[in-house]
């Protein structure tokens, strides 16, 4: 069984792999480089609920 280490370590690598993934996509769709990602918490009142995604272009 993993230890929570481990399991942050492999979200950490799975969630990278889907943003390089999606950037590949988004510079083939678009012709364009990505010039930034916003991560913007989404907070409720039991803590930290998500990201809003914020992409920009150059």
């Amino acid at each position: 069984m993993m230890d929570n280490d481990e399991l942050v370590r492999k979200a950490e690598e799975e969630i990278a792999a889907l943003i390089v993934k999606k950037t590949v996509e988004l510079r083939k769709k678009t012709g364009k480089e990505l010039s930034s990602i916003e991560f913007i918490p989404k907070e409720t009142m039991a803590g930290l609920e998500g990201y809003q995604i914020k992409i920009n272009l150059l």
